[in-house]
């Protein structure tokens, strides 16, 4: 991977402060720092004036908190026949894995180590992917990025120079470069929280049956054995009304993470097209202590094995132990994603069997899945109302066993039959409202039009100049993100602080200008914890290096939607397509990201700028360029900016002029509410207010009626 692709990947961490200070102080204290990125502030400032610009930025002690920081985004170009050839020369060896290549773990063999001391045989390996050299050891947790490992081999080449004799003995520790995963600043009241809950609990064993039944039920896991939960170390809190399941790395180890399971006894207020509706089952809620960690519930039990099964919830992870031969495992954030850390403790198994529910998200996420962890090895189960999950398998009465002999090897993507697509067409045939994708809650005149946003599918998007493209956008992308559709905005029109800003203020519904620091930072946690992240490209830029960065945050951070605004930033770049003329570069982009849309099964939604012609409507031939863009995109939007009489208003909406899924095309009309930045209709009861307003108002504005 390209160099060029590192420190490009940003959260909302990297632009929260910039936003508070933006819209909290005058606009011209941050005039003279709008020319910079905030990287290179940071770099080419004199001391005096960065010193300054940290009092500028940084809010109060009493305001202070810790931000999550993205720490496996730093790319560098390294490939993976120089991974091998490091840890060949390095540590006499390896072990060819199907992601990553295992050395012995410099921390667990540093002879001045407990764990060296104290092991009989097999210590700790480091496993080391071999797509993005993130490195994480299974035993003692080591963890860091590629250049926090070469900074150690460098350590220890310059050693082995200076003291050859002593190289063996005693080698510079690599706990001095890369750092044992520990829960976060930000999450030590969670772990405080867990042991507190843990503590209280009581063993499974200790309940007599009439006592234990009654609650299962509540969960719908009456069927459980009392061996199955004593396996995995299952407690019940005093009041019995939670399931713990403490996650543990081996048999004898401690427990790192807990998942906890509770009854809901309140009907779910999402109606069939709510996507969320579909990621419940039966009236189980599952949170897990600490939030972000990346332990496999049931990995004690799976480990030496060569089989395993993934499941998504807990529940489903007790139900296949219950009833199958070979072990399951819970992913620590479910069909959300995939992290890195997780992935080196499936390294040793030959077959992984996907089995995560959750209807037609499940099976999209499950694909991308497979596609990290080696096609080759992984088979899949289809999640249909024939295979649903395992617990759903169970209360309907279905044999687990024969839905698992069921699963179909991820076959080659250029090839396939008919036999493989039969269940597929039947479901487009009878579940039409499932298999159409996410629908959007503040637009439902665009769900009716497009029936949903599905992967795989590229969508141009263009309208005149400042029409409000962007602001659409920004929306567009910000109600399915509040979905879980983990989204990378590429803006290289604004920077992201701005973005973030007018974000934050569509996702409040509140004129934030005119709310407390408090109000803010309760809209800033909210957000934060949505699947947001962003490209830190700016102005023109080459396309091969955007792809690279798309293609590291798909594989680093199973990214579903990718947003480009917009094509003409990445045209005139590249001196090798210098003697093109404009429209066939043009082309060329397009089918880049058109094949980046197929091959890793991403929604792309690409804004291009209309020709410069006086025409008071806009059609698909109005689409800048050649008629590549119109034949590759499966939608066209059009944002149209028709001027009335009155020359302080304009009529606005927003045309589907080509809908490949469903064919329906037609005009979604929109209104532009300036406080909340907002097109969406409003709610009746909608108003802003105090912090508790904000509160119970979260990602309402906005929403269907």
């Amino acid at each position: 991977m390209n160099a060029v692709c590192k420190a490009h990947l940003q959260t909302l961490s990297y632009s929260r402060k910039l936003v508070a200070t933006r819209m909290k102080r005058e606009t011209t204290k941050f005039d003279k720092l709008s020319n910079f990125s905030c990287n290179e502030v940071l770099l080419k400032l004199p001391s005096s004036q960065t010193s300054l610009l940290s009092r500028l930025i940084a809010p109060s002690a009493g305001l202070t908190r810790n931000i999550h920081v993205l720490t496996d985004v730093d790319v560098y170009d390294i490939s993976s026949n120089e991974i091998r050839r490091i840890a060949k020369s390095r540590f006499g060896g390896f072990q060819e894995g199907f992601t990553c290549v295992a050395v012995n773990c410099p921390s667990c063999n540093h002879p001045l180590s407990t764990a060296a001391k104290n092991a009989s045989n097999d210590l700790g390996k480091l496993h080391i992917n071999l797509r993005t050299g993130y490195s994480f050891c299974t035993q003692c947790f080591l963890c860091g990025p590629w250049s926090s490992f070469a900074k150690y081999i460098q350590a220890l080449d310059v050693y082995n120079l200076i003291k050859p004799e002593k190289a063996a003995s005693c080698p510079p520790s690599i706990a001095q470069h890369l750092s044992h995963y520990t829960d976060t600043a930000t999450s030590m009241t969670e772990a405080n929280e867990m042991r507190r809950l843990w503590n209280s609990a009581q063993p499974i064993q200790s309940l007599s049956e009439e006592t234990l039944v009654p609650f299962l039920d509540k969960l719908n896991l009456g069927d459980l054995s009392m061996d199955t939960l004593k396996k995995m170390v299952a407690k019940i809190n005093v009041d019995l009304h939670q399931l713990i399941l403490p996650c543990l790395t081996s048999r004898d180890a401690e427990f790192r993470s807990v998942k906890i399971l509770t009854p809901n006894d309140k009907e779910s207020e999402a109606n069939e097209s709510d996507a969320r509706a579909e990621m419940e089952d039966y009236g189980i809620e599952e949170k897990n202590l600490p939030k972000h960690q990346p332990w496999l519930l049931g990995y004690h039990l799976a480990k030496g094995k060569d089989e395993v099964i993934l499941t998504a919830t807990a529940a489903d992870t007790l139900t296949a132990l219950d009833c199958l031969a070979v072990p399951a495992v819970c992913l620590p954030s479910g069909i959300s994603n995939l992290p890195l850390s997780t992935m080196a403790f499936l390294e040793s198994f030959r077959k992984i069997t996907l089995w995560l529910g959750h209807g037609v998200q499940g099976t999209e996420s499950a694909r991308a899945f497979a596609r990290k962890l080696g096609e080759k090895r992984c088979h899949l189960i289809r999640s249909s109302e024939e295979t649903p999950s395992a617990l759903q398998c169970r209360m309907k009465g279905r044999n687990v066993a024969q839905v698992l002999k069921a699963a179909l090897p991820m076959t080659h993507k250029s090839v396939t039959t008919f036999s493989s697509l039969r269940k597929e067409v039947y479901e487009e045939i009878t579940q039409s409202s499932k298999v159409s994708g996410v629908r959007w809650r503040r637009f439902p005149i665009l769900t009716d039009l497009l029936k949903g946003h599905r992967r795989g599918e590229l969508t141009v998007f263009t309208g005149p100049t400042g029409a409000g493209k962007t602001t659409f956008l920004s929306e567009y992308s910000l109600d399915l993100c509040g979905q879980d559709v983990r989204t990378l905005w590429g803006s290289f029109e604004i920077r992201n602080v701005r973005l973030a800003k007018m974000m934050l203020q569509q996702f409040s519904g509140l004129l934030l200008e005119n709310e407390t620091r408090e109000t803010f930072d309760i809209v800033a946690d909210k957000f934060e914890k949505l699947p947001m992240y962003y490209l830190a490209f700016h102005g023109q830029q080459n396309v091969i290096s955007v792809l690279e960065a798309m293609s590291h945050a798909v594989y680093v951070h199973d990214i579903s939607h990718v947003i480009i605004d917009n094509l003409q930033f990445m045209m005139g770049t590249s001196n090798e397509n210098s003697s093109l003329d404009r429209y066939h570069r043009q082309d060329q982009i397009i089918g880049s990201f058109r094949r980046f849309a197929t091959d890793n099964n991403v929604h792309v939604t690409l804004v291009i700028h209309p020709r410069k012609e006086a025409m008071e409507e806009l059609s698909t031939s109005s689409i800048f360029g050649g008629a590549k863009a119109s034949q590759e995109a499966d939608n066209i939007l059009i944002l149209q900016d028709k001027r009335t009489n009155d020359p302080n208003h304009r009529r606005k909406y927003l045309e589907v002029s080509k809908n490949r899924y469903a064919g329906d095309l037609g005009i979604m009309p929109l209104e532009f509410h300036k406080e909340s930045l907002s097109f969406a209709p409003r709610k009746k009861n909608a108003t802003s207010g105090s912090t508790n307003k904000v509160v119970n108002a979260y990602w309402q504005p906005g929403r269907a009626q």
